[in-house]
C-alpha cells in the first residue's frame, strides 16, 4: 500500500477505503490528468517548454532560432502528436494506453453506479492538459458516456456549453428513470482531434477532425525537411542555448515555411512559458480554464490527480489558490514514484497550503504507481463490494503483458 501524506505528516497504511468511498459518494469529483499518465505511448514534455522559451529568448539570428524551434517542434510532433495516428486505428504499441484508459473508466463508472446520494449527479468532470485521443478512443470502445464538448453527428462543432448535461435512460416497459454515469473531458491544451472549421464566419469554429487530417499534414510538412533539422531525442535534456548554437550551423530548409504553416494550424496549446499570453485570451481556452477553477470552488469537492508535474505554473496557482480560499476541498495527488514527492514539494511548499488539504499518495521505495496502478490498488477495492465485477476492458482490449516499470 501507499503512504498518504497531508501536509507534513505520513499515515503508513495510506487512504483508507472508506476515505476514498466517503470521497465518491458524498463530494463533486475531477480528475486531472498530466502527460505521465499515458507515458507508455507519449513522452512526457520533459524541458521541451523551458527549451521553446529559451530559444525564442535566445540572441541566436533569426534563420538559426526558426532552425531550433523547429527542431524542438518536430521532436514533440514525433514524441506527443504523431502516435495518435496508430491510437486511432488500434496499432498494437497502442492497446497497452488504451487498455488502460478503459480499465479506469470502467472502475469510476461502477463507482458512479454505485452513488447513494440523489443531490448529486453521477458525473465526474475529467480535466487533461494532454492533447492525445486515449480518453476519447477507450471510453468510446466501452460505450461509456463521455462528453467531450462535441455536438452533432455529421459536422460535431466544440461547444463547451454541453458540458454538466446529465443523462437519464427510461425503462421501456414501466418508464422507471435512471441517470446514466457520465464523464465530462475538458482538453484544457486543446487536441490533435480539433481542427479550425473552414468557413466565412467571423467567428472561428472548432470541430472534430476524426480523421486527423491536420495530423498527417504536419507529418507530410516535416518528412521533406526533417534530415536538415537538429536531430533531437530526449525531451528530457533539451537545452536552448547549445540547440540554438548548433542551428547557426545550419541552412534553413527550403520548405521550412510549409511546415511551419501546417504546424501552426493544429489547435493545440504550444508547451511555452508564455503559452497563455496568447490562447488565455481565445474565448475556447478561457472558457476550459475557468471552469477548470470553478469546479475547485466548489463545496465539498475533491481533486484526484494523476501524471501531473504541475510544472505548469498557471494550472498550478489555480490549485494552489483554490486550496487555500476553499476549505472544503480535498486534493490527492498520486505520486508516480518516490522522487516525485520531493518534486511537488518543491512546487508546493506546505507553508502554501494553510488547510493542509493538499495530500499526496506516495508508492514505496522501489515501487512506481502507474494508471493501472491506481485501478487495481485503489479503485476496483473500492468498488469490490459491488456484485457481479467484469473486467470489460480485457474483453475489448485482450489480455496485455504489465510493464514492470510502469513507463
Amino acid at each position: 500500500m501507499a503512504v498518504f501524506e497531508s501536509g507534513s505528516e505520513a499515515h503508513d497504511d495510506g487512504p483508507t477505503l472508506e476515505w476514498l468511498r466517503a470521497a465518491v459518494q458524498d463530494a463533486h469529483v475531477s480528475f486531472l490528468i498530466g502527460a505521465g499518465t499515458p507515458s507508455r505511448l507519449f513522452s512526457p514534455l520533459g524541458d521541451i517548454e523551458e527549451a521553446l522559451t529559451g530559444i525564442e529568448a535566445s540572441a541566436g539570428s533569426r534563420s538559426a532560432r526558426e532552425i531550433a524551434r523547429a527542431s524542438v517542434q518536430a521532436m514533440f510532433f514525433d514524441t506527443v502528436i504523431s502516435p495518435n495516428v496508430g491510437l486511432t486505428s488500434g496499432a498494437p504499441e497502442a492497446i497497452p494506453v488504451l487498455r488502460s484508459y478503459a480499465r479506469f473508466g470502467q472502475a469510476l463508472n461502477r463507482l458512479l453506479l454505485a452513488r447513494r446520494s440523489s443531490l448529486l449527479a453521477k458525473q465526474i468532470s475529467l480535466f487533461t492538459t494532454n492533447v492525445d485521443l486515449a480518453f476519447e478512443v477507450s471510453f468510446e470502445r466501452l460505450g461509456i458516456a463521455l462528453n467531450d464538448g462535441f455536438a452533432g453527428r455529421f459536422r460535431p462543432v466544440y461547444d463547451p456549453g454541453g458540458f454538466g448535461t446529465m443523462r437519464l435512460r427510461s425503462s421501456p416497459r414501466y418508464g422507471h428513470r435512471s441517470e446514466v454515469p457520465t464523464f465530462d473531458l475538458y482538453k484544457l491544451h486543446g487536441s490533435v482531434g480539433w481542427q479550425w472549421a473552414a468557413t466565412e464566419s467571423p467567428t472561428q469554429e472548432i470541430v472534430f477532425d476524426r480523421d486527423l487530417a491536420d495530423v498527417r499534414a504536419v507529418a507530410e510538412a516535416l518528412r521533406p525537411i526533417r534530415k536538415d533539422l537538429i536531430q533531437l531525442k530526449d525531451p528530457a535534456s533539451l537545452n536552448a542555448a547549445e540547440i540554438v548554437e548548433a542551428a547557426s550551423a545550419l541552412e534553413p530548409p527550403k520548405d521550412l515555411a510549409a511546415f511551419v504553416r501546417a504546424y501552426g494550424r493544429l489547435v493545440i496549446v504550444n508547451p511555452e512559458k508564455t503559452k497563455f499570453a496568447t490562447t488565455v485570451l481565445t474565448e475556447t481556452y478561457y472558457e476550459l480554464i475557468r471552469r477548470f477553477a470553478n469546479e475547485m470552488e466548489r463545496e465539498s469537492s475533491v481533486l484526484f490527480v494523476h501524471g501531473f508535474s504541475f510544472r505548469d505554473e498557471h494550472l498550478r496557482k489555480i490549485v494552489v489558490r483554490a486550496a487555500r480560499t476553499n476549505p472544503t476541498l480535498q486534493v490527492v495527488i498520486f505520486c508516480f514514484s518516490p522522487a516525485d514527492r520531493t518534486k511537488y514539494g518543491d512546487l508546493i511548499p506546505d507553508l502554501d497550503v494553510p488547510n493542509r488539504n493538499i495530500g499526496y499518495v506516495v508508492p514505496p521505495a522501489g515501487q512506481s504507481l502507474d494508471l493501472d496502478g491506481l485501478v487495481d490498488r485503489f479503485l476496483l477495492p473500492m468498488s469490490s463490494e459491488l456484485p457481479g465485477r467484469v473486467d470489460v476492458a480485457n474483453a475489448a482490449y485482450g489480455a496485455v503483458s504489465e510493464d514492470p516499470q510502469g513507463a
